[in-house]
């Protein structure tokens, strides 16, 4: 029995089809348990809030905020986003070969968090005087920083394998075990700020250890120093610091600004408004890791109506999202009242302006992908790298003009531009018929 050729290869016709429907459930069931990873990774953390609230005050929970910062600073430059690298070595490199460029990618871990420790031991003393946490904190950061590295190059061989699963319940494992650590420390043995310090940096560490277990054990480490695999991992993640620093600037540095100008109290209110804020940010992500597939698929060919379609489920979108943000600020100010500690109720005036900031960062994801599709990432990488640091200014005079709002309001505006510039850039390298009322009908053409 013969079948029908399909591309020269004797197939049955209705066999590329059901393959084809074959991959699509399966990336849809991929990304469907990735992001309810990432949503249950960011929600149990605000689901605790109504207890640490109850046994922290608003200046040692701006500690704990302000040393998140600083650890996410410094995450920047420990492991220098080599770890990135190794998607694409995955599918480059045969089994052998990954295995010796996974741990040359250990090494550059370990030389740049030799450098960054030596740098902290400069900077140290005047970071701890500033940011009112002690030196040994700011080494426990760093050393977070490595931890979180490991575990990261663990969790991309689990996405490049596509096993979402196992991916999945690490993720959400750890983040349970920090969570019941933090309660025995923070609520059983009160001790406040630290005690959640300590619980994270424990459970990051342990995680870190398991993650290279696994990576040995599944054999993706031989210890064999390669310069050409080095080179091609730093070259692959240094470019990327600009990038990774600016979005630490946009996420990150009014921690530092508040309390460097208004103190950790200050902090602490702003850390817990934001966290309500933030909601948003986590729905659009959400929604763009199901929309993005689907946008790319019609991208490559699409005619004016297909194109007038997506332009008016984008608009739908905005007015949706912003929506969203002024309703979460309605509920917002009220469930803090409600079920945070009476010393956090001042934190309610942030939630207008980080939810409205982080609404106007889902719209950017509805004009960035085709940005992404045409491949014009440098550019992209220009934008976010000038907002970051107009971010810088923005935020000082704001805190400087209005206090501690002026935080989430710099916040509010670095996103809108950010926006705007996007969608700039994005209709000039892939137009779409953003004024489709202009554009004749399909039965107006015929």
């Amino acid at each position: 029995m013969t079948f029908p050729t399909i591309n020269g290869i004797g197939l049955p016709v209705g066999f590329l089809a059901q393959f084809r429907s074959l991959v699509a459930r399966k990336l849809v069931r991929n990304t469907f348990v990735f992001s309810s990873a990432e949503v249950a990774n960011k929600a149990i953390p605000f689901l605790l809030l109504p207890v640490i609230t109850r046994y922290m005050g608003p200046a040692d929970y701006g500690k704990v905020a302000i040393f998140i910062a600083l650890m996410n600073a410094l995450a920047v430059f420990v492991g220098l986003n080599s770890q990135g690298a190794i998607s694409v070595a995955y599918f480059k490199l045969r089994p052998e070969e990954l295995r010796k460029y996974i741990a040359n990618v250990l090494v550059i871990l370990g030389s740049s968090t030799a450098v960054v420790l030596f740098s902290l031991l400069i900077a140290s003393p005047l970071l701890s005087a500033r940011l009112g946490i002690s030196r040994g904190w700011i080494f426990v950061a760093a050393t977070m920083a490595l931890a979180q590295f490991v575990t990261l190059i663990n969790l991309v061989l689990w996405q490049v394998e596509q096993r979402p699963t196992p991916y999945a319940i690490y993720q959400v494992s750890q983040t349970l075990f920090s969570t019941v650590l933090i309660l025995l420390l923070v609520a059983a043995l009160q001790l406040r700020w630290s005690g959640q310090l300590a619980a994270m940096a424990i459970s990051t560490i342990v995680f870190a250890v398991l993650s290279l277990f696994f990576i040995v054990r599944r054999g993706y480490l031989q210890v064999e120093i390669h310069r050409e695999y080095i080179r091609d991992a730093l070259a692959f993640g240094l470019p990327l610091i600009p990038h990774a620093l600016a979005g630490w600037m946009l996420t990150g540095v009014d921690r530092f600004y508040l309390t460097l100008l208004q103190g950790s109290a200050s902090t602490g209110l702003y850390a817990t408004g934001y966290q309500f804020g933030l909601i948003i940010g986590i729905l659009a992500a959400s929604f763009n890791r199901a929309w993005a597939p689907f946008l790319f698929s019609r991208l490559e060919s699409i005619d004016t109506q297909g194109k007038i379609k997506i332009v008016k489920t984008t608009y739908v979108y905005f007015i949706g999202i912003l929506f969203l943000a002024l309703a979460l600020s309605v509920v917002g100010p009220w469930f803090i009242r409600f079920y945070l500690g009476g010393q956090f109720r001042a934190a309610s005036q942030f939630v207008f302006w980080v939810a409205l900031g982080y609404a106007f960062d889902g719209m950017y994801y509805m004009v960035v992908n085709q940005v992404l599709f045409m491949n014009k990432t440098k550019w992209l990488a220009t934008i976010t790298v000038s907002v970051g640091f107009c971010h810088l200014i923005v935020s000082y005079a704001l805190i400087r003009l209005n206090g501690s709002v002026g935080a989430a309001q710099a916040t509010t505006f670095s996103f809108f531009l950010t926006f705007v510039l996007v969608w700039i850039l994005s209709s000039k390298v892939y137009p779409m018929p953003w004024r489709f009322w202009r554009y004749p009908s399909t039965t107006e053409a015929a």
